[in-house]
C-alpha cells in the first residue's frame, strides 16, 4: 500500500514503517482498559503526535545509536512496588545478543561483569532473559563508579532506579549522567547517604 502511494519509497523505509506500526499497535493493545479508553482524547492530535514521533525516529536513524541512547531521559517509576518493568522506565535496554552485535561486548564478558556486580541486568516482559540498560556502558564497558553504586544498593533494580531518577542535589541531573561525565565520587557519596 505504501509503495502504491509512493513508488520511490525504499525497502528499509517501508520495513521500518511496517514494523513501527506493528510495535505501536502491540504496545497500545497491552495497555490497561482505562488507558485504552483515554486514547479517544488523542484523536484530534494524532497527526501532530505522529509528526513529532517520526522526526525523532529520523533523528535517531541519522545519528549514532550511542547518541540516541544518551539523549533518552529515563524516569524511575513513581510506584516502585507496582507492576512496571524496565520496558516502562529504565530507558533503552537490550539482551546479550544485541549488545554483542552492536557494541562488540561478547556475552561471556557481559555475564562475567553481571556476576561480579559490575553491571546491571533487569527482568523485562519483552525478553525471557534479563536485559541490560544500555546507558550503563561507556566505551564498551560499564561506566566507572557503577560497581560501587551496585554494591551500596545490593539490589540491581533499586540501584538502576536511583541512577536514572533526576536528583535535585545533583542540579536536576540523574546520577547516571554524572557517572558518564566521569564524576564518580559525588554519585558514590550520595548513594551512601541515600542508603544510610
Amino acid at each position: 500500500m505504501l509503495k502504491e502511494h509512493d513508488p520511490t519509497l525504499q525497502l528499509p523505509g517501508v520495513r521500518t514503517a511496517s514494523e513501527l506500526a506493528a510495535q505501536i499497535a502491540a504496545q497500545i493493545a497491552v495497555q490497561p482498559q482505562s488507558v485504552q479508553r483515554s486514547m479517544a482524547a488523542l484523536e484530534d492530535h494524532l497527526t501532530e503526535l505522529a509528526t513529532d514521533f517520526v522526526a525523532n525516529v529520523v533523528e535517531t536513524a541519522q545519528g549514532s545509536l550511542d547518541h540516541g541512547i544518551r539523549r533518552f531521559q529515563a524516569a524511575a517509576p513513581s510506584e516502585p512496588d507496582g507492576l512496571q518493568l524496565p520496558d516502562d522506565w529504565a530507558g533503552p535496554v537490550a539482551g546479550p545478543t544485541l549488545i554483542e552485535k552492536h557494541f562488540g561486548i561478547n556475552r561471556s564478558t557481559l555475564h562475567r561483569w553481571h556476576k561480579r556486580g559490575e553491571c546491571i541486568a533487569l527482568n523485562a516482559r519483552t525478553s525471557k532473559k534479563p536485559v541490560f540498560p544500555l546507558r550503563q556502558f561507556l566505551d564498551g564497558r560499564p561506566v566507572d563508579g557503577l560497581a560501587e553504586v551496585i554494591a551500596i544498593f545490593k539490589d540491581q533494580r533499586d540501584a538502576w532506579q536511583w541512577l536514572v531518577a533526576r536528583n535535585v542535589a545533583l542540579g536536576g541531573n540523574a546520577p547516571i549522567d554524572l557517572l558518564i561525565q566521569g564524576e564518580q565520587q559525588p554519585v558514590i557519596e550520595m548513594a551512601r547517604r541515600s542508603k544510610a
